[in-house]
Order: structure tokens, then sequence, then C-alpha cells
């Protein structure tokens, strides 16, 4: 059998698992033994907030800069919709049948192929310019139930995440998660005065008490990398500092109301 190899194999081999798609390609994932791979790492602390209008927004302490999305799903939105308009005119258990959803499942790889092309590129460049990457740890499903699922899905954040994480580790780097509740887009970077007036419609705004503009996925990579830095520096495992007297046990939506623990306990840190 002919096969196109994407690196050597040094070491020795374990197992070997063929796999096929749903587009008649197989795959050979291969499982070796090797010597130590992580290596001493140098660069930049950088926190990273990601987003869908920007999908990454880093900043590393002197520069911010901002990724957009390919959102390969509505580029191949019109492509996918003819072949399944034409899968469906088929007659079920047809040759004609099996041949259009082949031709269907070829579109959903291309999508999935795009994605998975761009975010590893995209996680190789976070990798190479930093030593320590800051993120908020997201609930990926808990997004993928609200109106904006196709765009969360479609943007990868899990996908993305996973890739810088084992990426950073295989080289001697360090990957933090912020705890998803720590308010890194409603507090001041300069000031740390935080606004609970701030909805996801409002871009930019003023503080209140320093009269700082703010851009609001550049203040969120900032406190997300002073976090990060106060996490590794006290080794928290991503806890935020959470008081446990009356604190809020669940987010605020537009459909539940807000509701406050009832049990008094005495001002306590979580470690």
């Amino acid at each position: 059998m002919k096969v196109s190899l994407s690196k050597s194999v040094n070491g020795k081999i374990k197992s070997v698992t063929v796999s096929k798609t749903s587009t008649d390609k197989y795959f050979a994932a291969i499982l070796f033994e090797t010597d130590k791979l992580s290596r001493t790492k140098f660069g930049k602390i950088s926190g990273i907030d990601l987003g869908l209008n920007s999908l990454v927004t880093v900043f590393d302490g002197e520069t911010c800069y901002k990724v957009d999305p390919i959102k390969p799903a509505r580029k191949y939105a019109k492509r996918l919709r003819v072949r399944q308009k034409a899968l469906s005119r088929k007659v079920k258990g047809s040759k004609n049948r099996r041949k259009a959803v082949k031709v269907v499942a070829k579109v959903h790889e291309k999508i999935s192929n795009t994605r998975q092309d761009f975010l590893h590129k995209l996680s190789r460049k976070l990798c190479d310019d930093n030593q320590v990457i800051v993120a908020e740890k997201l609930c990926i499903k808990g997004l993928a139930r609200t109106k904006l699922a196709k765009s969360i899905h479609d943007a990868g954040f899990g996908m993305l995440l996973n890739f810088t994480s084992y990426k950073l580790e295989r080289e001697g780097g360090k990957f933090i998660q912020v705890d998803r509740f720590f308010p890194s887009t409603k507090l001041c970077s300069c000031c740390k005065y935080k606004n609970n007036l701030l909805n996801l419609s409002i871009r930019e705004w003023i503080c209140p008490r320093c009269q700082t503009t703010h851009d609001r996925d550049e203040n969120a990579s900032r406190n997300l990398r002073s976090e990060g830095i106060r996490i590794f520096s006290t080794n928290t495992a991503g806890q935020a500092e959470i008081q446990a007297c009356g604190e809020t046990v669940r987010l605020v939506g537009t459909c539940a109301k807000k509701r406050v623990s009832e049990k008094q306990e005495s001002p306590a840190t979580l470690r």
C-alpha cells in the first residue's frame, strides 16, 4: 500500500491504528516510545481573550494584536446547501444516494480540514512567541446552548485551547487557565474598578473611576495576563479569589433571577 509519512518514527513502535473516514481515506496513527521531548523554553507571558468578532486578542505586556476568525462553515455554506439539496432528492437505498452522501461528506471534511489547519497554524505561532499563555476556562457546552451556537462551533474555541496546551507542554512552556467566573471583561485593567453595567453589545467603554478608555477585548486580555501572573506566582491552580459569604451561586441571565446563598460563612479564599 502506498503511504505518505508526515514525519519519521524514531523509537520503538508499540501499536498502529488504521482508521477510515467517510470519504474513503485511510489514516494510520502510530504509537511509539521515544525520549523526553520537553526542553527549556524562553519567551513572553501573554494573555489571550477569545471572542467571535476577533477570534484571539493577544497581549504580551507590551503590544496587543487581534486575529480575525475565518468562519469556514459560513464560507462553504452555499456549497453544502446545494449538495444536501441534491442528496434529499435521491431515493433511499439507491446507488445515487450513496454517491451523494459521499459528496456531502467531502464538503464537511473540507470545512473541518480548513478549521484545523488555521487553528494549528495559529496555535503554533502563539507557542513560538510565548513561554506562558494565560486563557479563560470557557464552558463550551454552555455557550453551545445559546443563540450563538453556530458561531461558537465554527470558531473552534475548545480545539484552539487544546492545540495550544499540548504544544506548550511539549516544548516546556506553561498553559494557565483562569476560572470562568473571573470578570476579565468588566474589570478596569488600570484601577481594577468593576463595571457591572457592561453588556455584550458594548465594545468600548470608559472607566468611571480613572476615565481610561478601554477596548473590550484588549482590556480582557490585559486582565487575564495579570491574573495568570498572580496564579503562576502563588500556584493556586487557576482559582480566582472568591468570598464564600453570600456569593452568587449562578450567573445572572435574562430569564433567571439572581440567587444568593443563604448560609453565611466566614470570608474564605479558594485555593
